[in-house]
Order: C-alpha cells, then structure tokens, then sequence
C-alpha cells in the first residue's frame, strides 16, 4: 500500500509539473500576441520635404524642432522695370518683414511679426498634423493662418492712397484681414519635393470700387481663393532650387491681383536659410500676395528679394 500511494503521488508531481509548463508557454504566447497587438511597430517618418517653413512668398508644411525659436528676415527689392534709373529696383520702394516663431512642440509653432508697407502687424499659428512616412503615409499635411492689422495712418492704407477719405477714425475690426490655407506636401526623392495648396483671404474692408471691378462676384469683393504650387530641386547637399506660382481664383485673369511667378536659389545649414529670387509679388504676407499683387509678371512686373532664417533650440 505504502508503494502505490508513493507511486501515485510521484505521477501526480509529474502530471502537475507537465500543467506548469503548458501553462506557462500558452501565458507567454499570448501575452506576445497580445504585446504585438498593443503596440505595433511605428514606421519611421521622412525627411522633411523642404529646408524651411518659408518659401519665396509662401509657407511650406516644415516645422523647425520642439521648443526652437526662429528669427525671420523677408526683404523685397522694387521692380526691374526701371533698370538702370534705380538699378534694377534695388534703389527702389522696398518692402522688408522681420518676424519671430516659436515651436511649441514637434506639431503646432506661433509666430508674430511686422511689415514695413501697410505696417501689418501679424499673429500666425501653423498645425502639421499628418506627417510623411517611410512605407506608410505618403504624404505631410499642415494648416496655416494668420491675422494681420494694418497701423497705417490714412495716407498709407490698403490701397496705397487715402484709406476712407484720410480718416483715423476707423476702428480696429476695419483694419484686419485674415488669411488661412490648407498645405499637402511630398518628399519624392532625396532630389525633389513639391507641395500643393489652397488658401483663402478675407479683408474686413476694401476699396469696393476697385473690388467690384476686377472680382467674378460683387459679394465676394472682401475675399478671395488662393491655389499654389512650389517645387524644390535639390542640386548638393545644401542648395536647391526653388520654383513656385500662385494663382487667385475669385478674381479676373487679366487685371490685378496678378499670379505670382517665383524662381530662385536657397543655401541651407541645420541652423540657417537664406533664398534669394526673382518673383512679382511685393506683399510679405500671404494676403497681400492674393488680394493685392499689382505687379503683372508678363509686363516687367518682377522684382529681387530674399529671406534667411535664423534657428535657435533651446
């Protein structure tokens, strides 16, 4: 009796220790199924597809890193179309923006800035919130928007003439404009990047008899579409060349605001950018490219301007 209850206990061991292990495995299966299905294997994300978030006269999806701050210098020379009188707009009517953005973290930046003609004072925010991957996504999207105020007094105003007869008086809500675009972007190559976008624009108050004259729609005159195109062609590690065009879409094709034709070359660090081109748009916010670009690129209407970029992360 004593045998064969040592016997039983010894097959009942083996029998428990046999459970253990199947046990044991069948948790580890799972609990690795289970991790797999939890936390699948992010892809890794593209490079961006351009240098900098500014581009001749537009924005680009691009985001400096988390917690940068970036300084701004936008200078257009005049038009070439006096040639040697003001050596090819160089002596000319400039206009030059000076701006700062802050990267609050790897998706939303806020920026400021002020502009000598019309002296616009902007606030700007841009959201990139799909971003380009290596075997996945194939693409990069971002939002853009601005406000901006015009501090000029009545003999500097929208049109360049007298705003509202010379006077003051007019209040803040009157010298705002607004400008918001949708941004999609692709990074082909290692050699090509392009971005499509669309843009809208609205001035709360507008010189109507010109508005009326030259919009597809008399109750659109205080708005506008906007479609681009740019593309980069990277020729060495840091230079490429940049081209772009945009065209307003509420207004007549033959009078201003015209497109906006630009081609240039853009040499780039880690921590610097600067793009020097040719293009016809003198205003240095996206608004007064749109809305009020009086320089007819097929007449002469082209002028020199730059823009370097400054980054420093902290």
């Amino acid at each position: 009796m004593t045998i064969m209850h040592t016997s039983t206990i010894g097959k009942l061991k083996r029998y428990l220790l046999v459970f253990i292990f199947l046990m044991n495995g069948i948790g580890m299966v799972l609990a690795q199924d289970t991790a797999t299905t939890e936390q699948p294997v992010k892809k890794p994300l593209a490079k961006a597809p351009f240098e900098s978030g500014y581009f001749i006269a537009d924005r680009t999806v691009t985001l400096p890193p988390a917690h940068t701050l970036e300084f701004v210098i936008q200078h257009d020379f005049g038009t070439i179309q006096n040639q040697f009188k003001d050596l090819f707009g160089i002596w000319g009517a400039s206009n030059i923006r000076i701006g700062f953005n802050y990267t609050l973290n790897k998706n939303v930046a806020i920026g400021f800035g002020t502009t000598k003609n019309k002296l616009f004072q902007d606030l700007s925010v841009k959201y990139t919130f799909l971003r380009q991957q290596k075997g996945g996504i194939p693409f990069t999207l971002a939002v853009y928007g601005n406000m901006a105020y015009s501090a000029a007094r009545g003999w500097d105003k929208f049109t360049g003439a007298k705003f509202g007869g010379g006077d003051t008086s007019y209040s803040i809500t009157n010298r705002l404009c607004y400008y918001g675009e949708l941004m999609i972007a692709r990074r082909f190559c290692k050699e090509f990047s392009a971005q499509l976008s669309i843009g809208w624009v609205h001035y709360n108050i507008v010189d109507s008899a010109v508005m009326s004259n030259n919009h597809v729609s008399k109750s659109l005159r205080n708005n506008n579409l906007n479609i681009s195109g740019i593309g980069r062609i990277k020729v060495s590690p840091q230079t490429s060349v940049l081209l772009s065009y945009s065209q307003p879409v509420l207004t007549y094709l033959n009078t201003a605001p015209w497109p906006n034709f630009g081609v240039g070359v853009e040499i780039s660090t880690s921590t610097h950018a600067f793009q020097i081109f040719l293009s016809s748009a003198q205003g240095l916010i996206p608004q007064e490219t749109v809305m009020y670009n009086n320089n007819n690129p097929y007449n002469g209407g082209i002028l020199l301007g730059f823009n370097i970029t400054r980054l420093w992360t902290f």
